[in-house]
């Protein structure tokens, strides 16, 4: 028998929903700049690119925290928060790249955010 609380592994078991979308929005920041920093397109620099293997190494990461989210979670109640991303890939794309946020993204982040709360409610009356 397990000594670890039911609260604390529904901590873990939900971290690991948190962490596979900061892993996710990792790999597209590291993508971001490996295509300001690649200077001539080629497959070769491309792959030899520190910013794009590290892409792809926060993308695997993802792919295995995710699978295991999964164990502890149902799809249905899962997937939703993998919109999340958007949240973080806007906020970084601010930050790191001085990309403008527009009213538009602003829109479709609350837009979002509705139909995950919508989804999550409707997800706590059928249990």
């Amino acid at each position: 028998m397990s000594k670890i609380k039911p609260e604390k592994k529904q901590i873990f078991y939900f971290s690991l929903i948190i962490f596979s979308i900061l892993f996710q929005a990792g790999s597209g920041i590291c993508g971001k700049y490996a295509a300001i920093t690649i200077k001539e397109a080629s497959p070769f620099i491309t792959i030899a690119n520190i910013y794009y293997l590290l892409s792809l190494v926060f993308l695997v990461l993802q792919a295995v925290i995710w699978q295991q989210a999964l164990i502890h979670y149902p799809l249905s109640y899962a997937y939703p928060f993998i919109s999340l991303v958007n949240f973080v890939i806007l906020f970084f794309s601010a930050i790191l790249f001085h990309e403008q946020i527009t009213r538009y993204n602003v829109l479709g982040l609350i837009i979002i955010s509705l139909g995950i709360l919508i989804l999550s409610r409707s997800l706590g009356e059928e249990t």
